[in-house]
């Protein structure tokens, strides 16, 4: 078994050079990827937005995308990292499940962390009722939010707050 998956890997790497894109049905293998491995339910509310077609979802980020009921609704949402097409600013892509609805945070409107969320080294899940900054601020959340923490140590969470989503940043 591991001759043939040896020679398998030897086999499809041997005509591509590096920095080489493969591409599939006009994607790279790495869009293709990505895409077959989103949620059914996501695919047609993507399809048909207009905002989803001018932003890339990024796999830099391992897991590339999450779901939880961001919004409260009862409904499962999902959350990706994406890059604006346009100006190659980069954030965040929530999709409400219920109503269908993309919301995006950064990607050239201001957060904590710039208009363009960069250098991402994680992000998890939030699930704290109460979040404290460093300077002592709080805000209470009622729904899971997503931290996200860049290379340089800076923290910010994203959270809902009744009808949009809301950034705050110097997270403890």
């Amino acid at each position: 078994m591991k001759t043939f998956t040896l020679s398998f890997l030897s086999l499809l790497l041997s005509g591509i050079t590096l920095g080489q894109t493969i591409t599939y049905n006009g994607l790279s293998l790495q869009d293709s990827l990505v895409v077959n491995s989103l949620p059914e339910w996501v695919k047609p509310i993507l399809e048909k937005s207009e905002i989803a077609k001018s932003h890339k979802i990024l796999a830099e980020n391992n897991p590339y995308y999450f779901e939880s009921d961001f919004t409260g609704d009862k409904t499962i949402d999902i959350v990706f990292y994406v890059e604006n097409q346009v100006d190659k600013s980069r954030g965040y892509m929530f999709v409400n499940a219920d109503k269908g609805m993309l919301y995006v945070v950064g990607c050239g409107n201001p957060t904590e962390m710039g208009v363009s969320v960069k250098n991402i080294s994680s992000w998890f899940i939030f699930r704290k009722r109460t979040i404290t900054t460093t300077s002592k601020k709080t805000q209470v959340i009622t729904t899971p939010g997503v931290l996200v923490r860049d290379s340089k140590g800076r923290q910010m969470v994203i959270y809902w707050m009744r009808s949009k989503y809301k950034t705050i940043g110097g997270v403890q």
